[in-house]
């Protein structure tokens, strides 16, 4: 799967790019966009997850330190079909601070 990484974020400053193939997020190995959402439920903010890519033909990691995801600095969250009820969204492209 090949990556998307927006400017200024702890994906792009951890030395991700575009382009790049990703092979692993943290240990599940991905093959399609769902094994993203598989792994991801596995991260928490603050984590530090290594991410495998190849880039050409060098397979790479990168340390990427887990922020929590913009949606839910916006309070009430509504849950999307398949979600699980109280869990947050993560994501490894944005930075925010946990709110208490």
């Amino acid at each position: 799967m090949v990556t998307q990484v927006a400017e200024d974020t702890p994906a792009a400053r951890s030395g991700l790019k575009e382009g790049d193939m990703l092979l692993q997020v943290g240990k599940k190995k991905i093959s399609d966009p769902e094994d993203v959402f598989d792994a991801s439920f596995y991260i928490s903010a603050g984590d530090v997850v290594p991410i495998t890519v190849m880039r050409g033909n060098q397979k790479m990691i990168f340390h990427v330190h887990a922020t929590m995801h913009p949606a839910s600095r916006t309070g009430v969250l509504l849950a999307s079909p398949g979600t699980i009820p109280g869990v947050l969204p993560m994501s490894l492209d944005e930075d925010a601070t946990p709110a208490p």
